[in-house]
């Protein structure tokens, strides 16, 4: 059981931004994180420097990869948000409303409540966007 309470708001950005992009040809390098999370290099390196203190990143020749607990985590964060998002959606809310308020929470929530959400939601397979939800924690 991972313990994403550990993270910030916005070393959850930041680790979701490397996990987005794991799957592109070549990792990404610290100006390119720096563009996407609109924040300056040296604020980026930090969050890089806290996310490697806490195992999730390595950062080797100036190039960012997740490690296998920054992977674990991140599927999590993905799993959370989807789950949540399902949950608001199905209540009425807004679909991009709904997304922005899971990634709002969605590194905060714990292991039982998700459970519960993805049980009373009938177990779905897909959350709004279209995206797999793969399974209940264990």
């Amino acid at each position: 059981m991972n313990n994403l309470k550990l993270l910030t708001k916005k070393e959850r950005d930041c680790l979701i931004t490397i996990g987005d992009h794991e799957v592109d040809e070549f990792p990404l390098r610290l100006i390119d994180l720096s563009d996407m999370l609109n924040v300056r290099p040296p604020t980026t390196l930090n969050l890089i420097k806290r996310l490697e203190g806490k195992k999730l990143v390595l950062h080797v020749k100036g190039m960012i990869h997740l490690t296998n607990k920054g992977k674990s985590f991140y599927h999590e964060i993905e799993e959370n948000h989807r789950i949540i998002e399902t949950l608001m959606v199905t209540y009425g809310m807004d679909i991009d409303r709904a997304c922005l308020i899971s990634e709002q929470i969605d590194y905060l929530v714990d292991h039982d409540s998700i459970d519960t959400m993805f049980l009373k939601l009938g177990k779905p397979g897909k959350c709004p966007h279209g995206r797999t939800i793969e399974q209940i924690h264990d």
